[in-house]
């Protein structure tokens, strides 16, 4: 009768340790950059997209195909802002579910692509290899063999397309709007879809509904 107990302890126990991950996508002074563009992150972390000026989005991509959309991958739409002093409302969140695969993004707007707008999470030697080789070899994980952060930008860099996916907006994660900008000098538009609010929503309260049905088996 202890296994509720073990169950609910490692339910919340995943919940408290999990780490979200903030990503600044562009800056404020206009730069075509992903900040930080190499992310180590473990299952069940979160990678938060914060949208800068003027108008950028985020899209997962496949190692040898940059600047083109991979096929069921994350995609945030569009998220314009004409404030210049704050990040816009929305946020694009991913879930990390297998920390053990290279998951590369770039933005599809104009030519930011090819201008070095691109990024990973858990670049190859990711967690938990990159910790034994890092202490092995002292060198920079998303440096280490042949599908380097600087290949696919270098490949992104020859790209002759930047490419838009076709599926909805919030797709693969959770496009969600939080209050209002702090700058009054000018409020985000809103992506052309959304549908990440719902699926939050309806995640936590699934989240809810468990951690009662475990607590009345406790009882």
């Amino acid at each position: 009768m202890h296994f509720p107990t073990i169950f609910t302890a490692a339910l919340f126990s995943s919940a408290i340790y999990a780490e979200d991950h903030p990503v600044a996508v562009g800056s404020k002074s206009g730069d075509l950059v992903f900040q930080p563009d190499s992310i180590q992150a473990a299952e069940g972390d979160t990678v938060t997209f914060r949208f800068w000026p003027k108008n950028h989005s985020v899209a997962q991509a496949a190692f040898n195909s940059p600047c083109q959309p991979l096929t069921n991958g994350f995609w945030s739409g569009f998220v314009p802002t004409t404030s210049t002093t704050a990040v816009a409302n929305w946020t694009f969140t991913y879930e990390v579910t297998n920390a053990s695969a290279p998951i590369w993004f770039y933005c599809t707007q104009g030519q930011h692509c090819q201008d070095g707008m691109v990024g990973v999470i858990n670049p190859p030697y990711g967690p938990p290899h990159y910790l034994l080789r890092r202490e092995l070899t002292n060198t920079n994980p998303s440096e280490s063999g042949p599908r380097t952060l600087t290949a696919f930008k270098r490949d992104a860099e020859a790209a002759s397309d930047n490419v838009s996916p076709s599926s909805t907006a919030g797709s693969g994660g959770n496009l969600t709007q939080s209050g209002s900008d702090s700058s009054t000098s000018g409020q985000p538009a809103s992506p052309s879809s959304s549908n990440g609010a719902a699926s939050q929503l309806t995640g936590g309260a699934t989240f809810a509904g468990l951690a009662g049905l475990f607590t009345f088996f406790l009882l």
